[in-house]
C-alpha cells in the first residue's frame, strides 16, 4: 500500500510539473504584460491628449501564426489595446471569429511583387496581381488602407535587396510603411531592421513625399501582441474612424511613450501651406510614466534639437524654423528611461 501511495504522489508531482512547464511561461509573460499595461495607463493619465492604442499587423492559425483567435483576444486584453487588426496571409477567413470580440477587426497580408502588402478595411480576400504599384493602387480604389510591412526586412536575418528597397520609389509621393516591425521579437520589438526603416523613412520624407510611419508587432506568437502599437487620435473608437486617422497620419508608432505634435489647429500628419521665408513654430508633448531620457526634433532629415531630460515624465516644448520653400517636414521622437521609444508622424510644410 505504501508503494502505491508513493507512486500516486510521484505521478501527481509529475503532472503538476508538466502543467507548470506548459503554463508558467505564459504566467511570466503575463506578469510583464500587466506591468507594461499599468505603466501605459499611468502615462495615459499624465498625457494632455487622448490616444487609442492598436496593433495593425498580426497572424493566427488561419495562416502561419500559432495562436487561435480566442487566444489572441486574451493577449490583446492583457496588453490593454483598444483595437486590433488580425491580418492573416492571403485570407480573411479569420473574420468569422473576429466578429465575436469587440474592436477586433480583420485585415490581410498577401505577397506581391518585391514586398508583402498589408491591407486594412477590406472585407473580402484581395486577389493579388503580383505588381506592387497596381496592387497598392487597386487596394486604395477598393476603399481600403494599404501599407508596406517591414520595408527593410525583419529579425533575425531577413534582409531585403536594394531592388526591393528601391521599389518603394515606384509608389509615388504618398504611401504608408512600417517603422517598427516586431516579427520574431518579444518584449522589445526595435531591432536593426527597424533602425534602418526609420532612416529609410527620412530618406523618402526628404524627397518631399508624404509617408506615414506605423508600428506593429507582426505577431505570429500571440504573447508578443501589444509590444509595439500605433497611438491613434480618434474621439470615438470605430473601425472607420481609426482608418480615417491612419489615412490622415494622425497617429504615432510606439512601444511605451506617448507623443503629440501640433501647430495651431494642425496636428501630426497634416500639411501646412506657407510662403518661403515664413516662420513655422510647432509644439510637442512627450509623456512616459517611467520617465524620459531623450527627446529629438527632426527637420528635413536632421536632428535640430536634442534634449536630455532628467527622467521627467512629461516634456513639453516648441521648435521654430524658417521655411526655406519647397517641401519640408518636422517630426518628433522620444525615448523613455528604459529606451522604449515613440515616433510621431510629421507635420508637412509646403509652398
Amino acid at each position: 500500500m505504501a508503494s502505491k501511495a508513493r507512486e500516486r504522489a510521484r505521478q501527481h508531482k509529475l503532472k503538476r510539473l508538466a502543467d507548470k512547464r506548459l503554463n508558467y511561461p505564459n504566467t511570466v509573460i503575463g506578469y510583464w504584460k500587466e506591468a507594461m499595461r499599468e505603466r501605459i495607463e499611468q502615462t495615459r493619465k499624465l498625457a494632455g491628449f487622448k490616444v487609442r492604442r492598436g496593433d495593425c499587423h498580426s497572424h493566427s492559425t488561419y495562416s502561419d501564426g500559432i495562436g487561435t483567435v480566442p487566444e489572441i483576444a486574451g493577449w490583446v486584453e492583457k496588453a490593454g489595446l483598444d483595437f486590433f487588426f488580425l491580418t492573416d496571409h492571403q485570407t480573411v477567413r479569420q473574420k468569422v471569429e473576429c466578429v465575436n470580440y469587440r474592436n477586433m477587426w480583420w485585415g490581410q497580408e498577401p505577397g506581391t511583387q518585391h514586398h508583402h502588402l498589408g491591407i486594412l478595411g477590406l472585407d473580402r480576400k484581395y486577389a493579388v496581381k503580383h505588381d506592387l504599384v497596381k496592387d497598392y493602387n487597386a487596394v486604395i480604389a477598393l476603399g481600403a488602407f494599404p501599407f508596406i510591412p517591414h520595408p527593410k526586412g525583419w529579425f533575425p536575418n531577413r534582409r531585403y535587396t536594394k531592388k526591393q528597397i528601391d521599389a518603394l520609389d515606384l509608389l509615388g509621393d504618398d504611401f504608408t510603411m512600417e517603422l517598427i516591425n516586431g516579427a520574431n521579437n518579444i518584449f522589445d520589438c526595435f531591432d536593426i531592421t527597424d533602425e534602418w526603416a526609420v532612416a529609410l523613412w527620412d530618406e523618402h520624407l526628404c524627397q518631399g513625399k508624404t509617408v506615414r510611419g506605423m508600428g506593429n508587432t507582426d505577431a505570429h506568437l500571440p504573447q508578443a501582441i501589444g509590444d509595439v502599437w500605433n497611438g491613434v487620435f480618434v474621439d470615438r473608437l470605430t473601425k472607420n474612424n481609426v482608418l480615417a486617422s491612419l489615412w490622415a497620419g494622425h497617429f504615432f508608432a510606439s512601444d511605451a511613450p506617448f507623443v503629440n505634435l501640433w501647430c495651431g489647429r494642425s496636428q501630426m500628419g497634416d500639411v501646412l501651406t506657407r510662403k518661403k521665408g515664413t516662420s513655422v513654430e510647432v509644439r510637442y508633448e512627450c509623456v512616459d510614466s517611467l520617465g524620459l531620457q531623450r527627446v529629438r526634433v527632426v527637420a528635413d532629415g536632421k536632428v535640430v534639437r536634442d534634449l536630455w531630460p532628467k527622467h521627467d515624465q512629461i516634456v513639453k516644448g516648441s521648435y521654430k524654423m524658417r521655411f526655406r520653400g519647397g517641401n519640408s517636414y518636422i517630426r518628433i521622437e522620444c525615448f523613455a528611461r528604459d529606451n522604449r521609444k515613440a515616433f510621431a508622424n510629421p507635420i508637412y510644410i509646403r509652398e
